[in-house]
């Protein structure tokens, strides 16, 4: 009798259904538990971080000051120290502690990051005046606000040149949306256009129906095409007079001393100074950033909207082609 129950089980086709579901549970619990790691292991990243400043002294060789994010730590045998080149003491102690700071100031150092030694970082401290500058271009730069100038001439410093700042980074902001709407979408729109009126016009020419009236309803239309697009080179041109009119002088922490523009800082902040509630409203709008605008800096900074944007697409086509090869199987 048993027997003839199991093989009425399994002609009810009720395995098939426990095993496909079995198959799809795991692999939901497959693609949470992935997405879970990647949430504890990555988003951790947009939290704005404080920033030491300490002196770093290595045996025989000059001081010079490191600010930048303790990225990691770790303990390494004093062996794999000195095959590394570094002046450790022969008779120091068996494992020494290393440390991987994000320096930033790649136009001044040539890397974001660098291994230091922690027994040789002294005098660690973090001042509430350090600035964090996120560039468009050389990645972060860490250290201190000397001066803000507009078109070349200084119009405040120290503390006032801070909130200055603040301002004239809002303003640039707002210039930065104009622009990118007028050259992805408005010169977008007019390219479309234009290409539009190319191929009507093969169109017409093989169909043997571009004639005269034809051809001058799309000479016109061009005419007037490339119109609007010179009004908005024009436009284009002078804001990006105004977006390049204010720059800020900074200081890294060996006194070295760089002018940047504003149209290329992003955002501009100070972590040592910031409360939690303020380091939680940055890091929620950076992970948005993250999510909603497009790459940068050779797919290194900003966002993967458009990779995100490509997969959703990609997904929903092939859902559309394959669910019903899937119902016929």
């Amino acid at each position: 009798m048993k027997k003839d129950s199991l093989k009425g089980w399994f002609k009810s086709g009720a395995p098939g259904v426990w095993i496909s579901g079995g198959a799809v549970a795991i692999a939901v619990i497959m693609t949470v538990g992935l997405l879970a790691v990647i949430a504890v292991r990555g988003l951790g990243h947009f939290w704005p971080a404080d920033l030491i400043q300490a002196t770093y002294k290595v045996p025989g060789q000059a001081d010079h000051v490191v600010i930048g994010e303790v990225v990691q730590k770790e303990e390494v045998p004093l062996a794999r120290l000195k095959g590394a080149g570094l002046p450790v003491p022969d008779n120091g102690p068996e494992f020494m502690t290393r440390e991987l700071i994000k320096v930033g100031n790649r136009d001044l150092n040539g890397s974001d990051f660098t291994w230091v030694v922690g027994d040789w970082l002294v005098d660690q401290t973090t001042p509430a005046e350090l600035i964090a500058l996120e560039r468009r271009e050389w990645g972060n730069f860490y250290g201190y606000l000397v001066s803000a100038k507009e078109n070349g001439k200084v119009v405040a410093e120290g503390q006032a040149a801070w909130t200055e700042l603040q301002a004239r980074l809002k303003r640039a902001s707002k210039l930065a949306s104009e622009l990118q709407t007028l050259e992805k979408k408005d010169i977008g729109a007019i390219n479309h256009g234009l290409e539009r009126l190319r191929l009507h016009s093969r169109k017409l020419e093989l169909d043997g129906k571009l004639d005269a009236a034809a051809q001058a309803d799309m000479d016109a239309e061009r005419a007037e095409l490339n119109s609007r697009y010179k009004a908005i080179e024009d436009r284009l041109g002078a804001l990006h007079s105004e977006f390049s009119r204010d720059s800020l002088v900074a200081r890294d922490g060996n006194g070295r001393e760089v002018e940047i523009n504003l149209d290329k800082v992003v955002h501009a902040y100070q972590p040592n100074g910031m409360g939690t509630f303020t380091k939680l409203g940055t890091y929620f709008a950076k992970v948005w950033e993250f999510l909603s605008d497009d790459p940068r800096e050779a797919n290194t900074e900003g966002g993967i909207f458009p990779a995100i944007f490509g997969t959703v697409m990609m997904t929903l086509i092939m859902a559309v082609i394959v669910t019903p090869f899937g119902v016929l199987a």
